[in-house]
C-alpha cells in the first residue's frame, strides 16, 4: 500500500475519532485553553500549507480545525453563551471551506476561507478573552 494513502487513512480515522469525542464530551476550561493553543498551532500550519499549496496537508489541517471548533462550540453551548457558540459554528464552517477548497487545489478559495476563519477568531477573542499576567483567560460573565 502506498505510504501516503496509509497516512491519509490513519489521519481520517483519527479525525473521525476526534469528531466523535467532540460530540460526546464537553471541554473543561483547562482543556479549552489547551485546545485554543492547538488551534493556534494548526492555524499556523494551515497558513503555511496554503501558501505552499500543500493540499493534502491543508486538507488535514482543515479537518483538525473543524474537529477542534466543534469542541469549542460544544464548550460554549454547555455554558449557554449562544453568541460564542454561533461564532464557533462559523469557525467550523470556515474550516470546512478550507478543507473543501484544498481538496480542489483551489488556492484562492482556501485563502478566502482561511481569512474567514481568522475573522471568527478575532471576533470571539475581542468579546470573550482577556489577558492576564499568566496569559489569557475567559472573561468573567457580567
Amino acid at each position: 500500500m502506498n505510504a501516503r494513502l496509509l497516512i491519509a487513512i490513519i489521519s481520517i480515522v483519527a479525525l473521525v475519532g476526534l469528531g466523535a469525542k467532540a460530540l460526546q464530551e464537553t471541554l473543561t476550561e483547562e482543556e479549552f485553553d489547551e485546545t485554543m493553543k492547538e488551534v493556534g498551532l494548526t492555524l499556523g500550519d494551515a497558513e503555511g500549507h496554503i501558501g505552499a499549496r500543500y493540499w493534502p496537508e491543508t486538507v488535514e489541517d482543515g479537518r483538525r480545525l473543524q474537529s477542534m471548533f466543534q469542541q469549542v462550540e460544544a464548550f460554549w453551548k454547555a455554558r449557554e453563551v449562544e453568541e460564542a457558540a454561533a461564532i464557533a459554528a462559523d469557525a467550523v464552517a470556515a474550516a470546512r471551506a478550507i478543507t473543501a477548497a484544498a481538496g480542489e487545489n483551489n488556492h484562492d478559495g482556501a485563502q478566502s476561507a482561511f481569512g474567514d476563519l481568522r475573522g471568527t477568531c478575532a471576533t470571539c477573542h475581542r468579546s470573550y478573552r482577556e489577558q492576564t499576567d499568566e496569559g489569557y483567560r475567559i472573561k468573567p460573565r457580567e
